[in-house]
């Protein structure tokens, strides 16, 4: 069996609840993977791949998908590093973009909960993220969140970028990279 795109992929997770999309990107350390909701396309989807549990083609979504002529999101790579979840964060904060990252209830996990914003360093076991709140209004400072903790993020999704446009600019700057 094949997992390569165009194949839809339900991603079974050890965590409550399921990925589907296109698998764009896996390797022993990172699944990235286009995801849909419903049937309209949403970001990247990336989770360390120590957290997938299966990964079942669904051929009744695979043709709906195709038939709404989403089929070459399977063939768009993502612009993010994909070696690693660290790589991956490391790339987006170079970017300063906004993420969504989520941490959910795991036993190692010294966070729970997601957050949209933006990375503004990152550390030897965490990273300073700026987020901001359900109203769109910034918080003024960094909070650490443990990379143990982070079980996906989120990119190029369609309510992150929506969002972002109306909480404005970040607040605070991202650290010197030298």
């Amino acid at each position: 069996m094949t997992l390569r795109p165009p194949h839809i992929v339900d991603v079974k997770r050890d965590l409550v609840g399921q990925i589907r999309g296109y698998v764009v990107s896996r390797n022993s350390q990172l699944t990235v993977v286009r995801e849909f909701d419903g049937f309209a396309p949403g970001g990247f989807v990336a989770l360390p791949t120590s957290m997938v549990v299966d990964l079942t083609i669904n051929e009744p979504w695979t043709g709906m998908i195709a038939s709404e002529g989403h089929i070459e999101l399977a063939a768009i790579l993502p612009w993010f590093a994909t070696v690693n979840l660290r790589a991956a964060l490391a790339s987006i904060r170079e970017r300063e973009v906004n993420v969504k990252i989520e941490c959910e209830n795991c036993p190692d996990a010294g966070e729970s909960g997601f957050h949209i914003g933006r990375i503004i360093e990152m550390h030897d076991s965490s990273l300073d993220f700026v987020f901001f709140d359900s109203t769109g209004r910034w918080f003024a400072s960094p909070y650490s969140i443990p990379y143990t903790s982070i079980t996906q993020l989120v990119v190029d999704d369609p309510y992150v970028t929506t969002f972002s446009r109306y909480a404005g600019p970040c607040p605070v700057a991202s650290q010197d990279r030298g």
